[in-house]
């Protein structure tokens, strides 16, 4: 019967969508350095569009030739995949172009999923990168995205992308270099910090022998892709113009089954659409959440929503056993008895200890068809702004906790005021820094002028080639490779004599001819 009272008031507000229409993604738009392609000068190749950040890069010839080997590549074995990539693309990239205007980010850099993520949605990397923008936890949270067992923001696509624009804004602040910007989004700022300080460098080009082969190859293969994102845009009559979702701005817990009832859209639709919500619903708790569902139907479910009234259910939060306490205080206070509380916190004995936390009785309000169970409110972990809270589960050690986190047992003992041991459901205190936006209801900035004056770009002097020793070689073998002298190479690697074995590796420096 409650089924059919929300689908009647459903059709109550039949409303049409009054769908923004975005600027049409053309051929022009593809700004970046696709020109490199018929070019061989070493000369700076800029490139301005109307009201995008400048972009500017410096190659050699040989660099020339080496993207240029790329992108026929590309244009001959990868087309396929990456037209597939970019249909794939085709739903997300209206709102990506959308926010990355508002953030005034390059055109160009809408298609970088296609490197991160093939356009997957749901794509997770065995390192724990996931969505779109393959945001590890740590970042994603440090740019505002909610984690946990509820919701994990980094696959909500207009969250995430606005999570993306600022962080690459940032990057791009730190570096003033685009491709400088992309290498630290793939390894971290602080890497190609690192490199530039310890090796000289002003852009991409001057470390990219210094890095890893994965972010060597990335700002060549992002450059290729582009240009073959460009052929494709050329050939095709590909209409990134239309938004096919509403998003729906929701601000207390709702089930995607309600929403499937009220809008007579089918549920694995409503999943498929809304990937970030774990348990196919919103948290249990304060927030503002999206809920994305067809075109056309977010003004008839906003409405719907509205005018509805919210039904309580029964939950499990969690209390700080004070001194003195026991069970039946407990009980009478949150009216519940004290077999209830042994069950739900799997105790054999009466017994509890101050200043660790049980589960007690509670509830929440939702829309209705929220849950048939009880909803536990609790986490084992909460990420706050001044750190980490942990829940000590049964079997933990204070040496399991400290390598978990990556602290020191020390400092979680000064932290915690510990003296001897811990107990289960007793809450640790982690002074690891972590920002999110949804616990603070702002928004915290990095320190971008700090992490720029730690960048010391110079103009390389030396070049340094790491050479592996291989069998047959000798010292003078390698030195005359490298047109070096021995003593300059045991000087390099402090070698006490000329003995080396295969596997070794040799640091050559040559100077650097401007």
């Amino acid at each position: 019967m409650k089924r059919l009272i929300y689908i009647v008031l459903a059709f109550f507000y039949l409303a049409s969508a009054n769908n923004e229409s975005y600027k049409e993604l053309s051929t022009k738009d593809i700004s970046l350095l696709v020109n490199i392609v018929v070019s061989s000068s070493p000369e700076i190749l800029d490139f301005q569009s109307d009201y995008k950040t400048k972009l500017s890069l410096k190659l050699t010839p040989a660099e020339v030739a080496e993207v240029k080997r790329r992108i026929q590549i590309y244009n001959k074995v990868s087309k396929k995949k990456i037209k597939k990539y970019l249909e794939n693309g085709k739903l997300y990239i209206p709102l990506i172009k959308q926010i990355f205007d508002q953030y005034n980010l390059p055109d160009d850099l809408i298609f970088l999923p296609i490197i991160e993520s093939h356009f997957n949605i749901k794509a997770k990397s065995p390192a724990g990168a996931g969505g779109l923008w393959q945001f590890m936890p740590q970042t994603g949270r440090m740019y505002g995205l909610e984690i946990n067992k509820w919701i994990d923001e980094r696959f909500d696509v207009e969250k995430s992308t606005i999570a993306a624009a600022l962080y690459l804004r940032d990057l791009y602040l730190i570096f003033d270099d685009w491709f400088l910007a992309l290498a630290s989004y793939n390894i971290g700022e602080g890497n190609i910090i690192r490199r530039i300080n310890k090796y000289g460098g002003t852009n991409f080009w001057d470390i990219n022998s210094y890095l890893p082969r994965e972010t060597r190859n990335y700002v060549p293969n992002f450059i290729a892709t582009v240009s073959v994102v460009k052929n494709i845009l050329k050939e095709e009559d590909f209409n990134y113009s239309t938004l096919n979702f509403d998003i729906v701005k929701i601000n207390k817990p709702v089930s995607l089954e309600l929403v499937s009832v009220l809008l007579k859209l089918p549920y694995e639709t409503l999943i498929k659409l809304n990937p970030h919500l774990l348990k196919e619903k919103t948290p249990p708790k304060e927030g503002i959440y999206n809920i994305y569902v067809p075109r056309g139907y977010g003004k008839t479910l906003a409405f719907v929503l509205e005018e509805m009234q919210t039904e309580k259910y029964k939950a499990i939060g969690e209390y700080k056993v004070q001194k003195g306490d026991t069970l039946i205080k407990i009980a009478k206070k949150f009216n519940t008895t004290v077999s209830y509380l042994k069950k739900i916190n799997n105790l054999d004995k009466g017994w509890i200890i101050a200043n660790t936390y049980i589960k007690v009785p509670t509830y929440i309000e939702a829309f209705p068809l929220y849950s048939d169970e009880v909803i536990d409110l609790t986490e084992d972990i909460l990420y706050t702004e001044k750190g980490i809270i942990y829940r000590v589960k049964k079997g933990d050690t204070l040496a399991k906790i400290a390598k978990k986190f990556g602290v020191s047992i020390k400092s979680l003992k000064r932290w915690n005021k510990i003296k001897n041991y811990i107990l289960p459901n007793q809450k640790l205190v982690i002074y690891k820094k972590v920002f999110n936006k949804n616990l603070s209801q702002k928004f915290v900035k990095r320190n971008i002028s700090y992490l720029k004056k730690k960048v010391k770009k110079r103009k390389p002097k030396y070049r340094y080639i790491f050479y592996k020793v291989k069998k047959g070689d000798t010292l003078l073998k390698i030195a005359k490779r490298f047109k070096v002298s021995v003593s300059q190479i045991k000087k390099w690697n402090k070698l006490s004599s000329n003995i080396i074995r295969i596997g070794d590796k040799i640091t050559i420096i040559k100077r650097v001819v401007n």
